[in-house]
């Protein structure tokens, strides 16, 4: 029996998408990188909008915003670029169908230097956003 773990021990981040991130550690520094991470920012913006991580709108606008600015140190085809501002936007919202569609139109542009694992990993997040309620997205009323 492994020992209990001490209250300070920081928790381990569970990321939907680790052949994602590999793949994008894996790839030679220039274009291939950029593109895999600008999906892999996208994902993970995107990957806030499911229920099991649930984070508020704010938290969520920030970042996207500080997702901007990072977009802009990246150089990346109009055509992608523009895909993951999109992905970006729609990772802001409460709309989590809005932000799967976003991630689908990414993965179309950016086929090639995926591998079969990360595109399944992406392809998974997509659905768990497709059948994410809105409801349980929106802000809670006051009384």
């Amino acid at each position: 029996m492994a020992p209990a773990l001490p209250s300070f021990t920081p928790t381990r981040s569970r990321f939907a998408c680790p052949a994602l991130l590999a793949a994008a550690a894996r790839a030679p520094i220039g274009g291939e990188r950029e593109t895999l991470l600008g999906v892999l920012m996208a994902a993970r913006l995107a990957a806030g909008l499911c229920p099991d991580q649930g984070l508020p709108a704010g938290t969520r606008g920030a970042r996207a915003e500080a997702a901007r600015q990072w977009l802009a140190s990246v150089t990346l085809a109009a055509k992608t670029r523009t895909a993951v501002l999109r992905c970006i936007a729609s990772s802001e919202g409460q709309n989590p169908q809005g932000a799967a569609e976003s991630l689908v139109a990414l993965l179309d542009l950016v086929a090639s230097p995926l591998d079969r694992t990360a595109r399944r990993e992406v392809m998974r997040l997509i659905e768990a956003l497709r059948g994410a309620p809105i409801a349980l997205l929106a802000p809670p009323r006051d009384p």
